[in-house]
């Protein structure tokens, strides 16, 4: 019976994971065309799917711990490696398509962060390029140089005369 519950769930995080792989290509999309409304709406979505995914990792735990003796240390690898029939095929072909979508999502995810990074780099340039730059308080050199007569101690000007 615990078996079937941790088939369940992990056939529910295959599907939630995949529309949040959805959901990040769609993002992918919306940040490529700078659509700010529907970038928001697929936050909120990928939110609800986040929440799901908690919430039915839990429960897959709660089976793996059933299955193993709550044996915490234990993998889905080792579990699959204690079972037979088709319930370990259908358990490792789970694990394969769930570590694929992972690693497309991860991958999605990293492209997205980059085009963030690079949509901030152009909005600094041109708030750079907008505001003008600080113009000095008097008409002398920088304090780092000093004039020749400066440090001769002498004036241009001839004070004797």
């Amino acid at each position: 019976m615990s078996v079937q519950l941790l088939i369940e769930s992990m056939e529910k995080l295959l599907r939630l994971h995949e529309q949040l792989h959805n959901a990040a290509l769609e993002k992918t999309e919306a940040l490529k065309k700078n659509d700010i409304k529907s970038l928001d709406k697929l936050l909120r979505e990928e939110q609800k799917l986040v929440t799901s995914i908690q919430i039915t990792e839990n429960k897959r735990q709660q089976a793996t711990a059933i299955l193993t003796n709550d044996d915490k240390t234990a993998t889905i690898s080792q579990i699959i490696q204690q079972l037979e029939g088709p319930n370990k095929d259908t358990l490792s072909i789970l694990q394969v398509k769930l570590s694929n979508v992972i690693s497309e999502l991860q991958e999605t995810n990293t492209l997205n962060q980059q085009l963030l990074q690079y949509s901030l780099q152009f909005i600094n340039l041109n708030l750079d390029l907008l505001s003008p730059e600080p113009e000095l308080p008097n008409y002398t050199k920088s304090q780092g140089e000093a004039s020749e007569n400066a440090l001769t101690g002498r004036s241009v000007f001839d004070s004797k005369a």
